[in-house]
């Protein structure tokens, strides 16, 4: 074997001390403005970081759809539940999605009023160290220290404003986008830059992009996963934590990663690698928590009108975003998805390339959503067509031994030579746009008719159950006026 086949699967299995106490250290005023930018995440700090329940999801990663295949049915983190998690819930479809761009050595410098002198060889080459900039911004003390390379003139105010925006660009690069070097990509300052000023801008979409890339990556091979892997922890935790009926936690709002613990509280975790993936293999649709019930489900994305998927726009990749595969998660009924390979929709960025911005916005913006009439009685249930388990049975054929693949054929990288391409799917969209307008209202006449299939059904039975337990009290009242 090759030394890079030898190598041990990793993941951010710690957070560093420096991290915790430059968070500590932040003052009520500056924690509010951090906790502006990042919402709940900042409750990651305290989660206790597991790596064996990474592992064992990996093989049973579909980068052909973005989804998790398992036994009887499909799972995979939606925007709703990141979202959730960070806080950042509300209004989700008409935010605007983050973009990642590119930030030159000086940019980075002006943005964090750091000397454009200060020599730095880790900037030419487009990253810096966490400790660099702890070693300017993460004590109090530190205005006062000399030689450190700042351009405040004395302006404290200044400084605590700069040493906020540090921090948000150390929390991310250290635990949202993780880099297996511990580097912080510059872009993600002007990322930062902008969580602190824009309201109306998320970085939801880049979250789970970032998830799906890492997990694509590891799927074929990767040994570091280069994502957000507490959320992935959480998520799947919380899906295993299998209670009968449905549990309403009510709107945790920047809470919900602190109140975690007590929501999976009596969860028996496993050991090692090996017993979550046997645990894992043998999981069905009946012992999965589908819809999590801190989680508002009223309103859900589901696809776009231009196509049957969505565009997230990472740090390092765009990903498909396919929810309407999951709708079970989201409170919905489920139905037989469009099953297209989206993996040709896998973008990796480089760093000073440009990318398809206008037409991922387009296709976000065109997001449709499924409305409070379509939610579930009981959303403990996770609810399908009938026709679903028979047409899930034929597409897992390909899955029952699920293996890494040796190579990605299917990841393109957005350079140059690949904007040709790009032009000519966008001439192509444009000829197929009547076409898929009406595949559309298609699809949806159906998935209007399968969901009203399913309220009427309840219904029905909610209106015997009442009309039983009518019966029995007239009964009742018979018995007691004989005696």
């Amino acid at each position: 074997m090759s030394t890079i086949e030898n190598k041990p699967f990793t993941v951010r299995e710690e957070i560093l001390l420096e991290l915790h106490m430059w968070w500590n250290d932040l003052g009520e005023v500056s924690r509010k403005t951090v906790i502006k930018a990042l919402g709940s995440l900042v409750g990651l700090l305290k989660i206790k970081l597991r790596k064996d329940i990474i592992e064992a999801l990996i093989p049973f990663w579909d980068p052909a759809h973005n989804v998790f295949h398992f036994a009887d049915f499909e799972l995979t983190p939606t925007l709703e539940e990141i979202a959730g998690y960070a806080g950042f819930s509300r209004n989700l479809r008409n935010q605007y999605p983050m973009a990642p761009r590119t930030v030159t050595p000086h940019k980075f410098l002006d943005l964090l009023s750091i000397s454009r002198e200060v020599q730095n060889a880790n900037l030419a080459k487009g990253f810096c160290t966490f400790y660099s900039l702890n070693r300017r911004y993460g004590n109090p003390r530190d205005f006062e220290i000399p030689d450190t390379g700042l351009t405040h003139s004395g302006n404290k105010d200044k400084w605590k404003a700069r040493r906020e925006l540090a921090f948000v660009v150390a929390f991310l690069g250290v635990l949202i986008c993780p880099r297996k070097n511990g580097n912080i990509e510059l872009g993600i300052v002007g990322i930062a830059d902008v969580m602190t000023k824009k309201a109306n801008g998320t970085i939801v979409l880049m979250i789970l992009a970032e998830i799906y890339r890492a997990l694509t990556i590891c799927r074929e091979g990767g040994k570091f996963f280069e994502g957000c892997n507490m959320l992935l922890q959480l998520w799947m935790v919380e899906h295993l934590c299998h209670r009968p009926g449905y549990k309403n936690y009510g709107m945790t709002g920047l809470q919900c990663i602190e109140k975690y613990e007590r929501r999976v509280e009596g969860y028996e975790y496993l050991d090692v690698t090996e017993a979550w993936f046997a645990h894992l293999s043998s999981l069905i649709a009946n012992k999965i928590e589908w819809t999590f019930g801190w989680l508002s489900v009223s309103e859900v994305i589901y696809m776009s009108a231009e196509v049957c998927f969505l565009l997230l726009m990472g740090l390092r990749s765009i990903q498909p975003y396919a929810p309407h595969r999951v709708l079970r998660q989201l409170g919905r009924y489920q139905t037989i998805p469009h099953d297209k390979d989206l993996s040709r929709q896998f973008i990796e960025l480089e760093p000073k390339a440009a990318f398809p911005e206008e037409r991922v916005c387009r296709i976000w913006h065109q997001c449709r959503f499924l409305e409070p009439k379509t939610q579930l009685r009981d959303l403990s249930r996770g609810e399908l067509e009938p026709s679903y388990t028979d047409w899930y049975g034929k597409s897992s054929q390909v899955h029952q031994e699920p293996e890494r693949p040796a190579k990605r054929p299917h990841v393109q990288q957005f350079t140059d030579g690949a904007q040709e391409q790009w032009d000519w799917l966008a001439k192509e969209a444009n000829y197929r746009a009547t076409i898929s307008k009406l595949d559309g209202e298609i699809w949806d006449l159906k998935f209007d008719k399968s969901i009203q299939v399913a309220a009427d059904e309840g219904e029905k039975k909610k209106l015997a159950h009442e009309n039983k337990a009518l019966r029995a009290q007239i009964q009742k009242m018979k018995i007691t006026s004989e005696n």
